[in-house]
């Protein structure tokens, strides 16, 4: 899979799951969709051992526990970090 991601903050929330480099999850990173709402997106950038998944913003405030405590009880998964919308940036010099 490509290491651009076309992501759509609007729609969906990220998540970046770092797995152990022995892991499963490093030659079978599908098997983190381990929640229905999940969708494994693929590598982030060249780190093979960072995952990214996504969820539909529509329904993260009802999953977010239970999918949060799925992808951290894997054996194999280091951590979950869930990844902030990009903010706007302001140009140096332009009016606010």
């Amino acid at each position: 899979m490509s290491a651009q991601h076309a992501l759509n903050h609007d729609d969906n929330v990220y998540l970046a799951v770092t797995v152990a480099p022995s892991s499963r999850f490093v030659g079978d990173p599908d098997a983190l969709a381990v929640h229905p709402s999940l969708t494994h997106l693929g590598i982030v950038g060249q780190m093979r051992d960072v995952q990214l998944l996504s969820v539909p913003r529509e329904s993260w405030p009802r999953l977010q526990g239970d999918v949060l405590a799925a992808l951290n009880t894997l054996d194999g998964v280091k951590r979950v970090d869930v990844q902030d919308p990009p903010r706007a940036r302001v140009k140096r010099g332009g009016e606010l």
